[in-house]
């Protein structure tokens, strides 16, 4: 390892700054933190570190990267891990002139207590050495590393992202709404159906503004909320008013059959 092969890293007293932070310091390396009215200017965060870590929302994005630009040297390795591709991936290619640059989106939240079968998406902008140590690194790690283009990445998104909060929110405001006594519902809940609670119990440590820009910025969000809009509406039109409703219902399950079939060749077998 280098000398100065530290990591910088911007936003790094935000949740998944100072995972990030943890994970570099747990391997050894040196991390200097970067915050609002906290650390180092940016000149000095790229003299004195190797690898600089964007860890700021989206909206303060483009004004980062813009501002650290001319401190950037041809040494320097930077990578962001924001939740949308696109846009970031334009911004860094327009303003990160010198170094190598990666970029990177971690598929999991600051409160795993370990990266083993986590997913990081990953996509090079510029240089090959970067690459190969993140790869590396997040690897040994136990994390599993995804290649993917940013506008496929964004689309999907849009469905494994944008649509998962959006049902789980759904389905919260639905439990809500169903006056129903919760204790009960958990008492008298089969496997699958605790299966989605326990899956909606993890809102309670997330952060709605974090999850209202991942909802609302994703460019492909709005077509899988109408997919999801006109697939109920459907759904519930044939079950509500139609001559044979036990028939579509089958059409609809056999349909939804044939995905679960596919998914049980791809997902790992539960023990």
């Amino acid at each position: 390892m280098e000398d100065n092969f530290r990591i910088g890293i911007v936003g790094g007293k935000g949740k998944m700054g100072s995972f990030f932070a943890n994970f570099f310091r747990e391997k050894g390396y040196e991390v200097l933190i970067k915050d609002v009215d906290l650390g180092p200017s940016y000149e000095e965060l790229c003299k004195t570190s190797k690898v600089i870590l964007l860890s700021v929302p989206l909206d303060r994005f483009p004004q980062v990267v813009s501002e650290l630009s001319p401190y950037v040297r041809e040494e320097n390795w930077v990578f962001d891990i924001c939740s949308l591709k696109l846009d970031p991936v334009r911004i860094m290619k327009r303003y990160l002139k010198k170094g190598e640059v990666l970029a990177t989106h971690p598929l999991f939240g600051p409160y795993e207590k370990s990266l083993k079968d986590k997913i990081i998406a990953y996509y090079p902008i510029r240089g090959k050495e970067i690459k190969a140590w993140f790869i590396e690194l997040f690897s040994s790690a136990g994390a599993k590393l995804v290649y993917v283009p940013p506008r496929e990445h964004d689309r999907m998104m849009g469905l494994i992202q944008v649509m998962n909060h959006f049902f789980l929110v759904l389905f919260g405001n639905i439990l809500a709404g169903s006056k129903l006594d919760l204790k009960r519902i958990v008492d008298l809940s089969t496997p699958s159906f605790e299966g989605i609670l326990q899956v909606l119990r993890r809102l309670a440590w997330q952060d709605e503004n974090l999850y209202a820009r991942i909802q609302l910025d994703n460019p492909f969000g709005r077509q899988f909320r109408r997919l999801f809009l006109r697939e109920c509406k459907r759904l519930v039109k044939a079950l509500d008013y139609s001559e044979d409703p036990e028939q579509i219902f089958k059409e609809k399950f056999i349909k939804a059959k044939l995905i679960a079939k596919e998914l049980d060749e791809l997902l790992p077998r539960e023990d």
